[in-house]
């Protein structure tokens, strides 16, 4: 029975590193508001009157990554667990890898949407925003390339599955 491992720890660090780079540019855009004296609201608000403006940063971006660490492991976890299923694994991975995928893009487009909006804050503040915009631009532009990636490595992996399953079939 062969669950792929190599391609669903692939898809887990491609989802990791997407996170990542549109984490950066947000911390930026974040950091340069704090500067302002802009303050924000929620639980960064919280953390950031804990703890000061620069530690309750981090630790809401450490936060907010270790979520989004421990959904995605879930879900990858949920794939294996489809892979390694003897009889329904055919609709139950398709299914699983459309939950992985759709939970990724809603999360870097909920990133992607909150840095925007940061920066929309430092604009009407006075702030020249056009190296924010370049990072945004740059580090989201990855970040889209390593959520193609792993759309293209779940589809590989169903592939490898479906192969070994019908070669198996066939050798009974």
């Amino acid at each position: 029975m062969k669950v792929n491992s190599r391609e669903h720890l692939a898809i887990y660090a491609l989802a990791a590193l997407a996170n990542l780079l549109l984490s950066i540019p947000q911390y930026l855009a974040v950091n340069t508001a704090l500067e302002l004296a802009v303050n924000p609201k929620g639980a960064t608000a919280s953390l950031i009157a804990q703890y000061g403006s620069s530690n309750g940063l981090v630790l809401d971006f450490l936060r907010s990554a270790l979520i989004f660490q421990g959904v995605m492991a879930a879900l990858v976890i949920g794939l294996v667990g489809a892979a390694s299923s003897q009889r329904s694994w055919k609709w139950q991975y398709p299914l699983t890898g459309v939950f992985v995928s759709t939970y990724l893009a809603y999360h870097l487009g909920g990133k992607f949407l909150n840095a925007l909006g940061w920066i929309g804050v430092l604009e009407t503040s006075g702030v020249s925003v056009s190296n924010v915009y370049g990072d945004l631009f740059w580090f989201g532009l990855g970040t889209a390339i390593c959520y193609l990636l792993g759309i293209l490595v779940l589809r590989r992996s169903y592939n490898r599955l479906a192969e070994a399953r019908d070669a198996h079939s066939r050798s009974y």
